[in-house]
């Protein structure tokens, strides 16, 4: 049987079939972004959608599953087209069980996929166990000879996934791709870090529990999780000797090659590698709703999005370029991940205003190290420090190659080893932070969920619920039998009337009462699946475990965020239909007071344009338009249109939030587990009241509703009043007499400027004669009157164009606030003087700020000085 030619997309369907009919349930990929555990930051395996189903704690009925799952690691990310292999995002087939079918089984699965589906020659293919792995060790001797069955150690072979729990041993299944593609040595062999023999397949037998004292005790369910990457089985079945020479990554490389105008020779191919991998990655992470950013997902994001458009700047490139390569991506993964197409036209937008920024952060850089080489060469020093190279790599991106090409030519070298030693740092740094998304460790609720399960939620219809106290707990987050008046802590109920925070929507508030007891409820929050959590304190009487309750939320502060929540779909539809269908929520805040939406979109949007979005969106409100909530399948929801979460990953039935128009025709549609509005009439008033950026296309819009909107206008309309009344005119009058006086006070300003810069000239002649001199340079401190930092800096360039050899520091008082400039001559700076090193110890001892260039820095403090005694002795910040 010859797979020489066959596709990827036909491997992946292959191989899911093939598990389809050995009883197992095909489960579609999880995002990117974990649904099932908070505290990691991406899905990096396929086993971490089913951790639940691992741990026992799942409701789904299978315990057998097939997936296809996106993946994305940066563990590995210096060697992403070094090598041949390694990747930060792929797909990771895999098959499951849970308490099923075990070891022998998943061995010879694997092998028969393998060898028979996809025709691999048995020949090359190689297996290793864990060491101590009796039982797998006998069923390989069965399929393959002991020759090609090699033992590893912990470290390779033995999977845990943490200090304690589950584990157990691996056997990985390696092919043996040609002497040629490997490092030549005799001792290279399966385990060897070169190219040569592949990794395809791991399968891990979780079998173990290992407890506080190390020792692994058997579990009672045993487990497996296999993992094997679809762009290297795609890469062996087809005979390839690369994964980058498949048709997951060639027709990218193609496109790269033809926009960058470069043929890929064997030195250049290791970035078109980059290139690829990393425009694969960007596609899908932006199209499970990652924004770029300075933090957590986002910051990875940016960080290989500007990696790739390095590479393309090392050519001589200078556009953007990803943006066109992210629809190669989607064309190659279209079939498989359908959603991809639709959010194309996002995707680039995002990604090009990305790339932009960027290259402008590039040029700024090279600024920055222009001076650098400037101070150097100044200094007579020909070798730039690596913390000065790892300080333009980290703020500007600035690539150290690029960095020692450019010093080069200007006869400097760079210090590559203390370089080197900088990134290492920032490295450890970033590994020790790689571990979660930030938010708090859930462990605790992991095993009260276990304990307590699922609340169950009544608050769609029921304002007013009974319950029963399963557990309370402390604010030390310690189990207790009882909670008494002036007590806070958390509380686990049987049900609840209680929305719990999710989806962007806050949490209600209310109360929880018996006869025995009244508590206050000021939050509660979802930690893990559908358990609520709520935030109490006993405002009187004694809550016990085992008694009966009843949950009573606070109707006006749940319907103040219903008209908040209702209102964010109608501004999400107004937005599509008067901006373009591009717009797409990334993200949401509905409080009882503010609305909060964040959406893709590519430029500002002007105020004629605003006020026609809250003119829409005022107008379906004053329809009184009705809002119905349904449970429908997810496939009869999306061919309805109904809207979904960029990224959400939803299950077969969802619940959808429609405006209906006519009684039947949907306004807007989506998927939305929120509280809402029955009538759009019950919003009353939708107000904007701000519009901003907040990333490379990425805007935010904060807007108001029902009494808050109300307010917000009638307090406009008192300032209005107030103004007319000080500018002693009507309404009707206000903008042209606040323009006139406008004028006038700019007039004056003018005038003022003059007087003072007139002023400065005539005591130009005076700071002359109160030079120092030091160092072989003449320095000047001096303070002056209400001048800013522009005048500052005018009176400074006067001064050294009468003193070639001037070092000023100039200090002023003006508005509250203490701010100095540092001005050095070109002549100073040669002999050594650096403003910024001068701005920084000044800054330091008036409690402020500062910093700048070698020729000029400026700074500030909030801090009451003394001006004339922080300038006396000033001479000793030249240096000694």
């Amino acid at each position: 049987m010859n797979k020489q030619n066959i596709s990827s997309t036909q491997i992946r369907k292959d191989f899911l079939n093939f598990f389809a009919k050995r009883s197992s349930t095909i489960v579609a990929s999880d995002s990117l972004v974990p649904s099932g555990d908070k505290t990691l930051l991406f899905t990096s395996a396929g086993m971490v959608q089913f951790k639940q189903h691992f741990l026992g704690q799942s409701k789904d009925s299978f315990t057998r599953a097939a997936s296809c799952q996106k993946c994305f690691r940066t563990s590995d990310i210096e060697q992403v087209g070094v090598t041949t292999r390694h990747l930060t995002f792929f797909e990771m087939l895999g098959n499951f069980s849970f308490g099923d079918y075990f070891k022998e089984d998943a061995i010879a699965w694997a092998w028969e996929f393998l060898t028979k589906d996809m025709a691999l020659p048995i020949e090359k293919l190689y297996v290793t166990i864990y060491k101590d792995d009796d039982e797998a060790a006998e069923i390989w001797k069965k399929i393959v000879p002991a020759s090609r069955i090699t033992k590893m150690g912990d470290d390779t072979n033995f999977w845990n996934m943490g200090d304690t729990g589950p584990c157990g041993p691996c056997s990985e299944i390696y092919i043996d791709l040609g002497e040629d593609v490997g490092c030549k040595k005799s001792t290279c062999q399966v385990g060897c870090d070169c190219d040569r023999f592949l990794e395809i397949w791991n399968l891990v037998f979780t079998q173990f529990d290992r407890q506080a004292d190390g020792s692994l005790k058997p579990l009672p369910r045993k487990n497996i999780d296999t993992g094997m990457g679809l762009e290297r089985i795609t890469a062996a079945a087809c005979g390839k000797k690369s994964i980058f020479e498949t048709d997951l990554f060639m027709p990218i490389i193609s496109n790269a090659c033809e926009i960058l105008k470069i043929f890929p020779t064997p030195e250049t191919m290791p970035k078109f590698r980059m290139i690829a991998d990393h425009a694969r990655a960007i596609t899908f992470l932006i199209g499970d709703g990652i924004l770029p950013s300075n933090e957590g997902r986002g910051y990875v994001l940016r960080r290989i999005l500007r990696r790739a458009l390095r590479q393309a700047k090392i050519f001589g490139y200078n556009e953007p370029f990803l943006n066109v390569l992210t629809k190669t991506v989607v064309d190659i993964s279209k079939t498989a991940y359908p959603d991809l197409s639709a959010k194309l036209e996002n995707i680039q937008t995002i990604v090009k205003a990305e790339e932009e920024k960027f290259l402008q952060t590039l040029e700024s850089g090279s600024d920055i190290l222009a001076e650098i080489i400037k101070s150097y060469k100044n200094k007579k020093t020909n070798i730039i420090s690596g913390q000065d190279v790892f300080k333009l790599y980290d703020t500007c991106g600035f690539p150290q190659d690029l960095t020692k090409e450019i010093a080069a030519e200007n006869g400097l070298k760079i210090d590559l080893a203390a370089f080197e030693k900088e990134r290492k740092k920032a490295q450890e740094k970033s590994r020790a932070a790689w571990g979660g998304s930030g938010e708090k460790d859930i462990s605790f609720y992991v095993s009260l969920h276990k304990k307590a399960g699922d609340t169950i939620f009544k608050g769609y219809e029921n304002f007013k619920t009974p319950a029963k106290v399963l557990f309370l707990i402390d604010d030390n987050q310690n189990f207790v039998d009882s909670l008494k008046a002036g007590q806070s802590g958390e509380l686990i109920l049987s049900e609840t009337s209680f929305y719990g925070e999710s989806g962007g929507q806050v949490a209600d508030k209310g109360e929880i009462i018996s006869d025995n007891f009244v508590l206050d409820v000021s939050d509660v929050f979802k930690p893990i699946g559908n358990l609520f959590v709520h935030k109490i304190k006993v405002r009187q009487g004694q809550i016990k475990v085992g008694d009966i309750a009843k949950t009573i939320i606070d109707k006006n502060y749940r319907l103040a965020i219903a008209r908040n929540h209702t209102a964010t779909h109608l501004l999400q539809k107004a937005l599509q239909d008067i901006l373009g269908k591009h717009i797409t929520q990334a993200g949401s805040l509905v409080l009882p007071n503010l609305l909060r939406f964040d959406f893709t979109h590519f430029s500002q949007i002007s105020h004629e344009t605003l006020v026609e979005i809250e003119k829409k969106v005022n107008e379906i409100i004053m329809d009184d338009l009705p809002v119905t909530i349904e449970q429908m399948d997810i496939d009869k929801a999306r061919s309805l249109g109904a809207m979904a979460l960029f990224g959400q990953k939803y299950g077969q039935s969802v619940r959808t939030v429609s405006v209906k128009e006519n009684g039947e025709k949907n306004y807007s549609m989506e998927l939305c587990g929120g509280t809402h509005v029955n009538r759009t009439g019950e919003i009353g008033f939708f107000k904007i009241i701000s519009e901003s950026s907040i990333g490379a296309g990425v805007r935010r819009i904060e807007a108001l509703t029902g009494n808050a909107a109300q307010d917000f206008v009638l307090s406009d309309e008192a300032d209005l009043k107030r103004l007319g009344q000080i500018l002693d005119c009507p309404k009707s009058e206000i903008l042209t007499k606040a323009q006139k006086q406008i004028d006038y006070i700019k007039s004056l300003e003018t005038q003022l400027l003059q007087i003072k810069n007139e002023q400065v000239l005539q005591d130009i002649d005076n700071y002359i004669g109160k030079f120092q001199d030091a160092h072989g340079v003449k320095f000047l401190a001096i303070a002056v009157d209400n001048l800013d930092i522009k005048q500052m800096r005018s009176l400074s360039d006067k001064i050294k164009q009468r003193e070639k050899l001037a070092v000023l520091l100039i200090v002023s008082k003006a508005d509250g606030k203490t701010s100095f400039i540092v001005s050095a001559s070109d002549a100073a700076v040669s002999k050594g003087i650096s403003a910024a090193k001068i701005a920084k110890a000044f800054a330091n001892d008036i409690k402020g700020s500062g910093g700048g260039k070698e020729s000029f820095a400026q700074g500030g403090t909030k801090q009451d000085i003394d001006i004339k005694s922080v300038l006396t002795g000033a001479v000793k910040y030249l240096g000694d």
